[in-house]
């Protein structure tokens, strides 16, 4: 990937962030209940049989609706620990979570999630920013993309506002596309031959 499409993600980033970083705290519970919502009713949301999720930092979307939908009707729920340059996925509940990279919350412990494990799994996905396409802009590291790629047959949610919906992201060929990415107002499914 060139020295421009570095420096438009870089930019994106700067943009998107501080976007996000000025929404109000009611704000943010009312558009992330929405995401929630929709989320909720996604048919792979309902055949899982276990949710990846993630704790929310610097006003990202709070999945807490979905996952404590999932705990309630069984469903196992994993999230993600950064590694060196990876991120692991292991079985935890959202109250075994503590400050880890970057004051990150992530697991303490747990099962990790098997490399073999795909169909019936939902991954929810934050990110910065997310094009119609699935495309996926996170904060540089890289690590979602290497993690994800260990699932390829998982469901990959993104969650997002409807702000941080742009027309086209720049891609590297290691970047790894959601099936779906879903907003307050909207789900776009990004994927024809599989529906989430």
């Amino acid at each position: 990937m060139g020295e421009d499409h570095a420096e438009t993600k870089q930019a994106l980033r700067r943009r998107l962030r501080a976007a996000r970083a000025e929404l109000p705290p009611r704000v943010v519970a009312e558009l992330g209940d929405a995401v929630c919502v929709r989320v909720l009713g996604l048919p792979a949301f309902a055949a899982a049989r276990a949710l990846v999720a993630y704790a929310p930092v610097e006003n990202e979307v709070d999945p807490g609706a979905v996952v404590a939908a999932a705990l309630a009707t069984g469903k196992s729920i994993y999230y993600p620990r950064r590694t060196a340059g990876d991120l692991e996925f292991l079985e935890c509940g959202p109250t075994g979570l503590t400050p880890g990279s970057s004051a990150i919350p992530e697991p303490r412990g747990g099962r990790p999630l098997a490399t073999a494990a795909g169909e019936g799994v939902v991954f929810l996905v934050p990110g910065v920013a997310f094009d119609s396409r699935g495309a996926r802009l996170g904060r540089g590291a890289g690590c979602y993309d290497r993690g994800l790629a260990r699932h390829p047959h998982a469901t990959r949610v993104g969650l997002a506002y409807e702000m941080q919906l742009v027309p086209t992201l720049p891609e590297a060929a290691w970047d790894v596309r959601m099936d779906a990415v879903v907003t307050e107002a909207r789900v776009l499914r990004t994927v024809k031959e599989r529906s989430p």
